[in-house]
């Protein structure tokens, strides 16, 4: 739980916190509190500042970071950063990419006083540091990005991140493996249910191959799986949130909790299939990449942005697609065939740490990714995801991608945050750890969930 403490000394604003050392969380917070004065709260909200950060303060040369917690796209970014500066002479831009730690790092570029001007971080990041961030409520900027895609990044009625892309999350399916084992084309429609996911399974074993996959790692575990199960099925937004204040405040008990529980069931069914069932933390979503792709697994539990890492190894026309991850038996439960999406990633600047020269130019690249038509080519190509940008034409070249976009048109999705406080920002760190724990037969559900809401209990 020391992540936790420490985060709230890092951001101001929450005790959920950032994950990463006492130290550097320290630092941070006294560095960030000597450059928050208020020519720089004046900056985010007056005329005056949008006038001295405007286009024209961009064109004089000047040198801006960018930090990106996307990974697996170090080429793409890169290329689009080459890109950017040619059509913007005088503009540098240092990439920075982010590795295992991606939390720590961040912090530890802040408590160097080297805050990056732009930052691809997740929407709860951008939320507990929204104070040394950029107001970038500017009609220029978002006048490209769809307005529902703005609400997972506006606090206070201020927008303080661009959305990166839309995300689907849930049971990826390899439709030639699915198809050899129902005897015909495989309809993902068919899967209403829990029995109707465990017979799928059953069917794809009947052909010597694995159900599906569980790829052992804490974001995929504890962001991902345990993340669904705050979500849709207990209600709307203002439901959900009322369910973390209750675990928060010891008066709810997971152990009774219906909602985790059915999704628990799922998951324990999940892992009986799991095509690393004898070694279920081996982690490496590359080698699981590769098995699904070769057909060794006829489902994988993740998200469509795995398409970074399927798109260069499967055979040309290969087809798959997304299932939700049902909750119960209940065919007339909607939540059971309801895909969650979120708009994961965001793009934010620093206002505390970057004169404001580096900041018009850090809109300016924002503005660039999201509205330019050679970014979002690459974006839709590489990261192979929906993209919410209004001028955007092109066709998104991954299956997986054009799969979340179908329950997207078709109203069958739901989002996966609700909203940008509900998970902490180290809640896959700490949830994942338990996960793991748990996966491996280190624990039962009744520990899995005491640790959950120790957890939520040490949250203020």
């Amino acid at each position: 739980m020391k992540k936790r403490v420490v985060a709230a000394v890092l951001a101001g604003v929450m005790a959920a916190g950032l994950a990463g050392c006492g130290a550097a969380a320290g630092t941070a917070a006294e560095t960030a509190a000597s450059h928050e004065d208020a020519a720089v709260s004046e900056e985010q909200g007056t005329e005056e500042a949008e006038s001295e950060t405007g286009a024209d303060a961009a064109q004089e040369p000047v040198s801006i970071s960018f930090y990106t917690t996307e990974t697996g796209k170090d080429d793409m970014f890169q290329d689009l950063i080459r890109d950017f500066q040619e059509k913007n002479p005088g503009i540098t831009v240092e990439y920075i990419a982010a590795g295992d730690d991606q939390l720590q790092k961040w912090m530890s570029l802040y408590a160097s006083n080297e805050g990056p001007t732009v930052s691809l971080m997740d929407p709860i990041n951008i939320y507990e540091n929204r104070e040394r961030m950029k107001d970038l409520t500017d009609k220029e900027l978002i006048a490209n990005i769809q307005e529902d895609a703005l609400s997972t990044f506006t606090f206070d009625g201020r927008i303080y991140g661009a959305p990166y892309t839309a995300a689907g999350i849930g049971i990826l399916y390899n439709q030639a493996v699915c198809d050899e084992a129902v005897g015909g084309t495989f309809d993902p429609a068919s899967i209403k249910t829990r029995s109707d996911l465990e017979d799928l399974f059953n069917k794809i074993e009947a052909t010597g191959r694995a159900g599906t996959m569980f790829t052992g790692v804490n974001w995929s575990l504890g962001a991902h799986y345990v993340g669904i199960t705050y979500g849709a099925a207990n209600g709307d937004v203002e439901a959900r949130v009322q369910k973390v204040a209750d675990l928060k405040a010891g008066q709810l008990s997971l152990a009774d909790d219906e909602v985790i529980n059915d999704y628990f069931d799922t998951f324990d069914m999940m892992a009986e299939h799991n095509y690393n069932k004898e070694d279920p933390l081996v982690g490496n979503i590359n080698m699981d990449a590769q098995a699904f792709a070769d057909g060794a697994a006829g489902t994988w539990f993740m998200g469509d942005w795995a398409w970074t890492y399927l798109g260069p190894i499967v055979e040309e026309g290969a087809e798959f697609g997304l299932l939700p991850v049902p909750l119960n038996d209940d065919p007339d439960n909607e939540v059971n065939t309801l895909l969650p999406t979120s708009f994961a990633k965001g793009y934010c600047v620093d206002a505390s740490q970057n004169s404001k020269a580096q900041q018009a130019a850090g809109v300016k690249f924002i503005q660039y990714i999201t509205s330019d038509e050679y970014a979002e080519e690459q974006l839709a190509k590489i990261a192979g995801q929906a993209l919410p940008y209004k001028n955007f034409n092109g066709e998104i070249e991954s299956p997986l991608g054009r799969s979340t976009a179908s329950y997207i048109s078709a109203g069958r999705n739901y989002d996966f945050y609700g909203t940008p406080d509900l998970l902490p920002s180290d809640f896959w760190y700490e949830n994942g750890a338990y996960m793991c724990e748990y996966i491996s037969g280190a624990c039962d559900r009744q520990t899995l969930f005491s640790d959950m809401e120790a957890y939520w209990k040490n949250i203020q």
